[in-house]
C-alpha cells in the first residue's frame, strides 16, 4: 500500500461573509495532526471583513492561500481546485470545525490504490435546544450512517485529482445543494465511496427557524434544478395532497374532519417519536413538530421552485 502524506493533500474551502467563523476554521485546520500541503480558501465576494481576515491570516500561515472569485459555491470550488497542486483534494465548508484528526482519518483510505472518493462524517455543534432539534433534520445520525453507502458532502470529503478531472467538477450552474448533485454524478460514473466515520467535522446549525427554512428550501431547489427528486420527496408531496383532499372533504363531512385531526395529531406525534432520542430534551416536544412541518413545506415549495427554474 502506498503511504499518503501531507504533501499529497490540498484542502479547498469556499466562503462568503464568514467573518465570525473563518478564523476558528483556519485555526482548526492549522492544528491538524496531519497538516495539508496547502489550504486554499476562495472568497465569493464577501461584503464583510472575511477576505481581509483571510489575508491577515495568510501572512502568518504560508500554507494558507486565499483568492477571490465571484460566483456561487460551485464556481468557487472549481476555481479553488484549479489553484491546488496535490494529487488528493479534500473539502470542508465554512461553518464547519474539523476535529484534530480529521484530515489524517480522511486520507487514510487512500493508502489503497483502489480508493478514489472518501466520505468523511459530520456532527452537530448545538448551542441551544433549537439547534439540537434541527440537527437530526439536516445530518445523518450515527446509527443510520453505516446502514448504506454514505454519500460524500463537501462538509467532509476527499477525492483523487484524476477523478476530479474525469468528473469535470461541480456544475457551475447550480447554487444550491451542488455537492449532493455532484455525489450523484460521481455515482453515475461508477465511483465507489469509502466511508471514513472518524474523519469528523463539527457543523454549526442555523440559529433560528427562518434560517433553517431557507436552508431546507435551498436544498430542495438545488435537487429539483438538477433533476433529482428523492423518493422521500415524492412520498411527502403525496402525503400532503391526500391530507389537503381530506381536509376539504372534512369541511363538509364532520366524521371526516375528526379523521383529519387524528391524522395530523398522529403525524406530529411521529415527528417527535422518531427524533426525540437524538435530542433528549423537553423542548424537543415543541421544536420537533415545528421543524417537521417547516421542513415539509420548504421541501414542497422548493421542489416546485426548482422545477420551474430548471434550465
Amino acid at each position: 500500500m502506498a503511504k499518503v502524506t501531507s504533501t499529497s493533500v490540498s484542502v479547498v474551502i469556499t466562503v462568503f461573509n464568514e467573518q465570525e467563523s473563518i478564523s476558528e476554521l483556519i485555526s482548526a485546520l492549522s492544528a491538524q495532526t496531519l497538516s495539508p500541503k496547502e489550504i486554499i480558501v476562495v472568497d465569493g465576494g464577501s461584503t464583510d471583513n472575511t477576505f481581509q481576515i483571510l489575508q491577515n491570516l495568510a501572512r502568518k500561515l504560508p500554507r494558507l492561500k486565499v483568492f477571490q472569485s465571484r460566483g456561487n459555491r460551485s464556481i468557487g470550488r472549481n476555481y479553488g481546485v484549479s489553484k491546488s497542486t496535490s494529487s488528493i483534494i479534500a473539502f470542508t465548508d465554512a461553518g464547519c470545525i474539523p476535529e484534530k484528526n480529521w484530515l489524517k482519518e480522511l486520507i487514510k483510505p487512500f493508502s489503497s490504490p483502489t480508493t478514489t472518493v472518501v466520505s468523511g462524517y459530520y456532527s452537530g455543534l448545538a448551542k441551544d435546544d433549537f439547534q439540537s432539534c434541527l440537527i437530526p433534520y439536516v445530518l445523518v445520525m450515527p446509527d443510520k450512517a453505516e446502514k448504506g453507502e454514505f454519500f460524500p458532502s463537501t462538509r467532509s470529503m476527499a477525492l483523487r485529482r484524476a477523478v476530479w478531472i474525469q468528473s469535470g467538477g461541480f456544475d457551475s450552474k447550480l447554487s444550491h445543494n451542488e455537492d449532493y448533485v455532484y455525489a450523484h454524478w460521481l455515482k453515475k460514473m461508477g465511483v465507489t465511496f469509502t466511508f471514513a466515520p472518524k474523519a469528523i467535522v463539527g457543523w454549526q446549525p442555523r440559529k433560528n427557524l427562518a434560517q433553517a427554512f431557507w436552508m431546507f428550501l435551498r436544498f430542495a431547489i438545488g435537487d429539483a434544478q438538477a433533476g433529482i427528486i428523492r423518493p422521500k420527496v415524492k412520498i411527502l408531496i403525496t402525503r400532503y395532497l391526500v391530507f389537503c383532499y381530506l381536509f376539504f372533504i372534512g369541511l363538509q363531512i364532520k366524521v371526516v374532519s375528526y379523521f383529519v385531526v387524528g391524522i395530523m395529531a398522529s403525524y406530529l406525534f411521529w415527528s417527535v417519536s422518531k427524533n426525540y432520542k437524538y435530542v433528549n430534551k423537553p423542548a424537543a416536544i415543541l421544536w420537533l413538530p415545528v421543524l417537521q412541518i417547516s421542513s415539509d413545506l420548504a421541501v414542497i415549495f422548493g421542489t416546485l421552485m426548482g422545477l420551474m427554474t430548471r434550465t
